[in-house]
């Protein structure tokens, strides 16, 4: 019984289970919204797609098979009805017939009914290497109760230790995730019309969010043709990454217009030794861009890595957020109770120094601000985006000895506050740095 209360514990502090409570030392717009939400799944089949694992490398030959893709969608709802149940949040099995497993209480609702006759923007997600569509959940429901269709892909990575040829997972990941983006994208907008979200979001206004090679997968998806010289594409058999390629013509075709802002949390592709894109290449975005990561990120790299794209996409209006003293894990929603006590698990999944509840508030706040502005047209929320200081530490709020504003937020508009991080609690903006980059107007002749 013990036990039992303990795990019940673990799992009513999870910021699932607690979707309706905001963090009390959680940034202003990381709060959720006013819509309760709905969430179901859509299995969408690209077909004839390149399958390596079916493939016989050493002969050349290459095979090819529908590629089957389901879709976690969360979205606003109706009042659910006293009583109905929550979502429970299933991990899916290391190979395709295993069973999915149980792994956290969520806090929406399954197969709700939607909003209608608003056309909510509509947010794709896609996860990290051998990470899975609802390990974002805390993000995805938290932007559904503020009005977007959030829609996160499974991508189904092969895991290495199931596999006769490790590699195959790895190389599989990288020639699917853009094919993947663009697939769902342009497959969510012809469906706007029909089914059971008919009418419900927006297909032309879009954002594309993508974690690690996610992110790899979005930077492409939105214009960075990958490099035809560079080590990794190379690597790739068959050439099968010429599709994402300056080499290609119909890669700036495929190209989704819809899509109106991209974040790129951790983006893999941008250190050596597998550098993906050229300083030419990264140009080819435009989209305005929120680019999230960790100054110690030991996965994607920092300088060189998601630094060094920052810098070269000279074409997007850009902003990235960096967590001082972060590595990677900075987008999961953490580790299950299950998990707590594999080190294998937390390395995995979260941070040395930071607090996962805080880190996913931080995120909650930027991501809606910057989506707010970019989809919505909320100048407000956007002015959150404008801080006085690029290092949060550097932020000054005056404040007579022995006075306390308590629970206070800075302010965009309060003079104040205006040497503040607006959004934060007093002393509390800290272990962050914000920059900005409009695009080089030179760079566009």
């Amino acid at each position: 019984m013990r036990l039992a209360g303990i795990f019940l514990a673990l799992l009513l502090a999870s910021p699932l289970a607690a979707r309706a409570r905001a963090l009390a030392d959680g940034p202003a717009l990381s709060a959720p919204g006013a819509y309760p939400v709905g969430v179901r799944t859509l299995i969408l089949t690209n077909p004839d797609q390149p399958d390596l694992l079916a493939s016989d490398l050493a002969a050349g030959k290459l095979a090819r098979r529908d590629r089957v893709l389901p879709v976690t969608i969360w979205y606003p709802s109706t009042k659910p009805k006293a009583g109905a149940a929550q979502v429970r949040y299933m991990q899916p099995g290391a190979t395709p017939d295993a069973p999915s497993v149980f792994y956290r209480a969520g806090g929406a609702y399954p197969d709700a009914a939607p909003v209608r006759g608003q056309h909510f923007p509509l947010v794709v997600l896609s996860h990290g290497y051998r990470n899975w569509a609802t390990s974002f959940a805390d993000l995805a429901e938290n932007l559904a109760s503020k009005g977007y269709v959030v829609a996160s892909i499974e991508h189904r990575d092969l895991e290495p230790k199931t596999l006769s040829n490790p590699q195959l997972s790895f190389a599989t990941t990288v020639i699917t995730r853009v094919a993947d983006q663009r697939f769902v994208i342009a497959e969510l907008a012809r469906r706007a019309g029909e089914g059971p979200l008919k009418g419900v979001y927006d297909p032309d206004d879009v954002a594309l969010i993508g974690y690690s090679m996610g992110g790899f997968g979005a930077l492409t998806t939105m214009g960075a043709g990958l490099d035809p010289q560079g080590p990794l594409y190379k690597l790739a058999p068959f050439g099968l990454l010429k599709p994402f390629s300056a080499l290609d013509p119909g890669f700036a075709a495929g190209l989704p217009r819809n899509v109106k802002a991209m974040v790129a949390l951790a983006p893999w592709g941008g250190a050596p030794p597998l550098r993906a894109w050229s300083a030419e290449g990264l140009a080819g975005v435009t989209v305005p861009t929120l680019l999230i990561v960790g100054d110690q990120d030991d996965v994607s790299g920092y300088d060189p890595g998601v630094a060094w794209l920052y810098a070269n996409l000279t074409h997007a209006d850009r902003r990235m957020l960096v967590y001082e003293n972060a590595r990677h894990n900075i987008a999961l929603d953490g580790v299950t109770s299950a998990q707590t006590q594999s080190f294998e698990a937390i390395e995995r999944h979260e941070e040395p120094v930071w607090r996962r509840d805080r880190i996913l508030a931080i995120n909650r706040h930027f991501i809606t601000a910057f989506l707010d502005e970019r989809l919505k047209g909320d100048a407000a929320h956007g002015a959150y985006l404008t801080v006085a200081t690029a290092r949060a530490a550097d932020g000054t709020w005056p404040l007579a000895p022995g006075a306390s504003v308590g629970d206070r937020f800075a302010a965009p508009n309060d003079a104040g506050t205006a040497q503040y991080w607006p959004g934060f609690q007093r002393r509390w903006a800290l272990g962050l740095r914000l920059m900005h980059a409009a695009p080089d107007k030179a760079a566009l002749k």
